[in-house]
């Protein structure tokens, strides 16, 4: 599935965030996303987009932990300025799900930066979910940032009390800001 936009709301009486996804194709998708998934996930997820991003800019070429770092960084930070938070979900009506029946709840998140000068800066995403469906996304790495900020600012719609791995660039909105991204 590649992305065409993402939203993220906190609905406060489940107390889970939800994640609704839509496909260039036009299919969509919306998953249930726990606090203690979340919580589990959001270390793993920042690492991963932070490869995908110098992934992106120089390959398999190894790099110093500090370059990497300041260059995902770099990288990161561009991403959130280039990315649509400003132009609201559309929803199509002839849009066909992806998983039929009741919102799924993600039980298991596996992420996984691929090699290879075609997958160079994607981010491999398997949504397992409880009833054991999965939901696999290959995700540029811009993409990956605007879906980890989204996360981020539903935990904190939620009072979670998720810390951001880098307070400087994983959040750039406040918690009432942007729930989508196109």
């Amino acid at each position: 599935m590649q992305l065409h936009q993402i939203t993220v709301e906190y609905v406060a009486p489940e107390d889970r965030l939800l994640l609704h996804l839509v496909a260039q194709t036009g299919e969509r998708t919306s998953l249930w996303i726990t606090r203690r998934l979340l919580l589990a996930l959001h270390g793993p997820l920042h690492q991963a987009v932070s490869r995908a991003h110098v992934a992106a800019e120089w390959g398999a070429v190894p790099l110093p932990d500090g370059a990497a770092d300041l260059l995902a960084e770099s990288a990161r930070a561009q991403a959130l300025r280039e990315a649509d938070f400003a132009t609201p979900p559309q929803t199509a009506t002839d849009a066909k799900p992806l998983l039929p029946g009741a919102v799924p709840v993600v039980g298991e998140v596996t992420l996984g930066v691929p090699v290879g000068a075609e997958a160079a800066g994607q981010l491999a995403i398997r949504w397992r979910t409880t009833d054991g469906r999965d939901v696999e996304l290959n995700v540029p790495a811009a993409a990956a940032t605007a879906l980890q900020t989204l996360l981020v600012q539903g935990a904190e719609r939620g009072g979670w009390g998720l810390a951001a791995p880098d307070d400087k660039t994983a959040r750039t909105q406040e918690a009432s800001g942007p729930r989508f991204m196109n």
